[in-house]
């Protein structure tokens, strides 16, 4: 009632018949199959071929047995290529219990936020969490280093008790560690920044010569190969884009790429408003002169605001950096002449000495952070 209808075929003046595809509905209602008797499984050489497919009986299938496959554990290789530093680092946990060391890298690596983006674009070929221990041994040695000096200065040159120099050089080692661990890791983040700022230099040059060479007539993939070389890291960004225009990109998609990797915001300005003026048609001269034009008035501003603040800066050195530390000690060496509260010795004036040499350096790096690295 629910099965389908066979077909009879002819082939080599022979009738032969056809087994339908049981349908689901023929399973409830057809009859158990017959056991086979292994003796009668030959086939015997003269009966004729069937076309009906043939497939594995009950018994067949409970007799063979099913194959057993061994999976060995593979060992990972931290220099094993394919593999990123996520999969590696699961890998291992999976394989054994992490320490809490391997968790306190886990956390500080959390916590660095773009570190191992910053690691890719200076070529380190290292993890990111070997750079975290490499860094953590460095500046435990280096802590230990300025704890044992100053350790040996305060014994030799105070008097105070035993117990007093080891806590004061144990806690300057702390510090020193803590100080010399945050600037070691973010050595990568500040070379990123430092090529940033290097581009920032000559961007303006670069695209100055650039506007020449449209002017003149030149293509814009001809004019940026022109300025390819001879302006510095600005040029490298520019090399980039002329890489992959000959490795067979679009010179807009070369664009987008090589912006989307660069860290200088003048380069991505200029770039992009020379990518939408391609893919709108537009002028591209005039576009990128006006945005030239912006970035020069940007760059005059901040001139003005540098100078600005190196006044304030002036006059804060003026104060802290020389009157305050002339004037204080001889107004102290005056005062503990007549009121014995502490004595002036030459201990005293060597600590004096170690703290103006400190706060002249903090001077010294507030006017190269403040100062601008552009050129006009």
């Amino acid at each position: 009632m629910f099965g389908k209808k066979s077909k009879k075929i002819i082939i080599n003046g022979q009738e032969v018949e056809l087994q339908p595809k049981p349908s689901p509905f023929s399973k409830l209602f057809s009859m158990p199959p017959k056991k086979i008797n292994q003796q009668n499984t030959n086939p015997q050489p003269n009966a004729a071929p069937s076309l009906q497919p043939s497939t594995p009986t009950s018994t067949n299938a409970q007799q063979a047995p099913s194959p057993q496959i061994q999976i060995q554990p593979q060992k990972v290789n931290e220099n094993m290529p394919g593999f990123s530093d996520t999969q590696l680092r699961a890998a291992k946990l999976k394989m054994k219990p992490p320490s809490k060391f391997q968790m306190y890298l886990e956390g500080v690596g959390a916590k660095s936020k773009g570190l191992e983006n910053a690691m890719r674009a200076q070529g380190m070929k290292i993890s990111m969490y070997q750079f975290i221990r490499n860094m953590m041994i460095v500046s435990i040695l280096l802590a230990f280093a300025v704890g044992v000096a100053i350790f040996v200065l305060f014994k030799s040159r105070t008097a105070l008790a035993l117990p007093l120099d080891f806590i004061f050089a144990v806690l300057i080692g702390i510090v020193v560690y803590m100080m010399a661990f945050q600037s070691f890791l973010n050595y990568p983040k500040r070379q990123i920044n430092s090529a940033a700022k290097n581009v920032e230099r000559d961007i303006l040059f670069a695209a100055r010569d650039m506007i020449i060479s449209l002017r003149s007539g030149l293509p814009l993939f001809n004019a940026i190969t022109s300025i390819s070389t001879g302006y510095g890291d600005a040029s490298k960004e520019f090399a980039k884009i002329v890489e992959k225009v000959q490795i067979g990109t679009t010179l807009e998609d070369a664009i987008d790429q090589t912006v989307a990797d660069s860290k200088s915001p003048s380069f991505k300005r200029i770039m992009i408003q020379a990518a939408v003026s391609i893919r709108a048609g537009a002028d591209i001269t005039s576009a990128l002169q006006s945005v030239i034009d912006q970035l020069s008035q940007e760059r005059v501003i901040e001139l003005r605001r540098y100078g600005q603040r190196l006044n304030a800066i002036a006059m804060f050195y003026m104060l802290f950096g020389i009157i305050v530390p002339s004037m204080g000690i001889a107004v102290l060496s005056i005062l503990t002449t007549f009121i014995a509260i502490f004595t002036i010795d030459f201990t005293v004036l060597e600590f004096a000495l170690v703290g103006i040499f400190f706060l002249q350096i903090i001077f010294l790096l507030m006017v190269t952070s403040s100062r601008p690295v552009f050129s006009m």
